[in-house]
C-alpha cells in the first residue's frame, strides 16, 4: 500500500510538502527587461524528498534537486533535476522509502546496509575549474553535467580525498583560483576528527590536514582571509548512543559556548587556537577578513539554536526568539587572551539569513553584503553597507526571498555594481518567480522578473556562471 507524505519541519518554524516534479521551461516569461551583461547560468540546489517522508522529517533530509536559469541574449529558459544519487536510485526501484532519519543509518531498511545513504546532494551548487557540483558537508560531492543537469559520478578528486566529507560552504580565493574547503566528522562517525583541504584553480587537491575540535557540534560554514583560516564549531552536538537508540543526530547543548578555532593560512593545523563565544550560534557567513592581528568575521548568529527542529540536549523545544538571526561582526584580537579576545556587534536591522556579497572580494576588507530579509512579518531581500551602517531592504508582500546571490556587471565593475538574483516563493499563488535587482541599491524595483508558473522548493545555495566557463555552452539547453 503506498505511504503518505507528510509536511517536513523548515526553517522560521514553518513546515513543507514536498513538490516532486523534475521540468522544463525553454522560453520563460519576463517581465521587465534582461540585462544583456547577464549571460551564464544561476544555478541552485535544495533538498525534496521524491518518495514518501517520514511523518517527522525535516527539511534537509530531503533529496537533493538542482535547478537552473539560463540566460542568454535577453532570453531566460528553466530546467530542473533530482541529482541521481544512490539513495534515490535505491527508493526509486524500490518504488517506497528506504532511509529513515536525518543521518540516523539505525532507521534504515535493512536492504540498505553498507550503501551511501547520507549523500543527497541536496545543499550547494558549486562551480570551479569548469565543473559543476551538488555538495552536501557529509559527503563527496556529486558532478553535474552544467548543460543537461543530468548527474555524473561522484567526485573525490581521483582518489586523494582521505575525508568521507567536504563541506557544502567552499571558499574561492579570487586571487588565486583556489577551492578551500574543510570536512567534519571527518572519517564518517560523529567524532571531533576534521581535516582541512586546498584545491588548487584546475581542480587538483593539493593539501589535507586532519586535526581535533574541542567537540563533535556543527560546523556548517567556515571562513578564510589572505591571512587566516577560521573554523567555528556550534553546540549543536552530534552523540552516538544517542543516534544508535534512535534519536535525533544533533540536539542542542545549552551549556556549551562556541568554539572558533584560527589558525595561519600559511601555517598548519597544529597552529589553531580555539576561543570560546557563549550563548550563541552561527550557521552562516558573509565574508571574513585580517586586519593585522584582528580578524573579522561576519556572520548571522542566533542567541540559541537556529536549526529549532534539533531539540535541545535536554529535550525541550526551542523558541522561535532564541532561532532569530542577525548579521554580526564578530572580531578576535590575536593579540589577546581567549576569554575576552573579541567582540560581536550586530548591524542594526539586519535581521535574516542566507549572507552574499560581491565575490570578487572574497578573503579580503569589503563594504556590501545581501541577504534574506526575515522579521516577520516584512520579509524580502536586504542590503548591507558596513562603512556606513546604511541598510536597504526591498519588502515583498505575501511572499518570501530565498537566498540572494550578487552577479557584477563585469570583470572591473565598481563593488555591488550589478545584480542580485533571488527566487522568491509567491505563496498565495503557488508559484515563484526570479527577481533580478539592482546591486548598488536593492530596494528598487525589479529591473526584471521571471515568471515560473509553478512552485519552487527551498533552494539552500547556488552560483552563477559565465557562459564562457561553462563547457558546452553552445549547445544551448539540451533536449529542449
Amino acid at each position: 500500500m503506498p505511504e503518505s507524505f507528510y509536511p517536513a519541519a523548515s526553517f522560521g518554524h514553518i513546515y513543507k510538502d514536498p513538490l516532486r516534479f523534475e521540468g522544463d521551461i525553454f522560453e520563460c516569461e519576463v517581465k521587465g527587461s534582461i540585462p544583456a551583461e547577464l549571460k551564464g547560468a544561476y544555478y541552485r540546489a535544495g533538498p525534496d524528498r521524491e518518495l514518501p517522508s517520514l511523518e517527522d522529517d525535516i527539511i534537509i533530509n530531503g533529496d537533493g534537486v538542482v535547478s537552473m536559469f539560463r540566460f542568454e541574449d535577453g532570453h531566460v529558459s528553466f530546467r530542473n533535476r533530482y541529482v541521481k544519487t544512490e539513495r534515490l536510485l535505491r527508493e526509486r526501484a524500490a518504488r517506497k522509502r528506504l532511509y529513515g532519519r536525518y543521518r540516523n543509518k539505525y532507521t534504515d531498511d535493512p536492504s540498505t546496509a553498507g550503501t551511501d545513504r547520507d549523500n543527497t546532494a541536496n545543499t550547494y551548487a558549486f562551480f570551479h575549474g569548469g565543473r559543476l557540483f551538488a555538495l552536501r558537508e557529509d559527503s563527496h560531492p556529486h558532478e553535474i553535467d552544467p548543460n543537461t543537469l543530468e548527474t555524473r559520478p561522484k567526485w573525490n578528486f581521483g582518489g586523494k580525498l582521505r575525508s568521507s566529507s567536504m563541506t557544502a560552504h567552499p571558499k574561492i580565493d579570487p586571487v588565486t583560483g583556489e577551492w578551500w574547503s574543510y570536512g567534519m566528522f571527518a572519517f564518517g562517525e560523529p567524532t571531533a576528527d576534521m581535516m582541512l583541504h586546498v584545491i588548487d584553480r584546475h581542480g587538483e587537491l593539493i593539501r589535507q590536514e586532519a586535526f581535533k575540535t574541542p567537540y563533535p557540534g556543527l560546523s556548517h560554514d567556515f571562513a578564510v582571509t589572505r591571512e587566516h583560516v577560521i573554523f567555528p564549531i556550534m553546540p549543536l552536538t552530534a552523540d552516538i548512543d544517542r543516534i544508535k537508540a534512535g534519536g535525533p543526530f544533533y540536539a542542542y547543548d545549552t551549556e556549551l559556548a562556541s568554539a572558533w578555532g584560527i589558525m595561519p593560512r600559511n601555517g598548519s593545523v597544529e597552529d589553531i587556537r580555539w576561543f570560546h563565544l557563549p550563548h550563541m550560534m552561527v550557521g552562516h557567513i558573509m565574508n571574513a577578513y585580517s586586519e593585522n592581528n584582528v580578524v573579522h568575521v561576519d556572520a548571522t548568529v542566533s542567541p540559541g539554536n537556529a536549526f529549532w527542529f534539533f531539540p535541545k540536549k535536554d529535550g525541550s523545544e526551542n523558541t522561535r526568539e532564541e532561532a532569530v538571526t542577525t548579521i554580526s561582526r564578530l572580531s578576535f584580537d590575536l593579540n589577546r587572551n581567549d576569554e575576552d579576545g573579541y567582540t560581536v556587534t550586530p548591524f542594526a536591522g539586519a535581521k535574516g539569513e542566507m549572507p552574499r556579497f560581491d565575490e570578487r572580494y572574497a578573503m579580503s576588507k569589503y563594504r556590501v553584503g545581501y541577504f534574506a530579509y526575515r522579521d516577520f512579518p516584512r520579509m524580502g531581500i536586504g542590503q548591507l553597507d558596513w562603512e556606513t551602517g546604511d541598510i536597504k531592504y526591498h519588502v515583498i508582500e505575501d511572499a518570501a526571498a530565498q537566498e540572494p546571490i550578487f552577479v557584477p556587471r563585469g570583470p572591473d565593475a565598481p563593488e555591488g555594481d550589478g545584480f542580485v538574483l533571488s527566487v522568491v516563493n509567491r505563496m498565495k499563488e503557488n508559484r515563484a518567480d526570479l527577481l533580478i535587482l539592482d546591486g548598488n541599491d536593492v530596494s528598487r524595483e525589479p529591473i526584471a522578473s521571471v515568471r515560473l508558473p509553478f512552485n519552487q522548493p527551498i533552494a539552500f545555495h547556488g552560483c552563477f556562471a559565465a557562459a564562457d566557463q561553462i563547457p558546452g555552452w553552445s549547445d544551448g539547453l539540451a533536449g529542449s
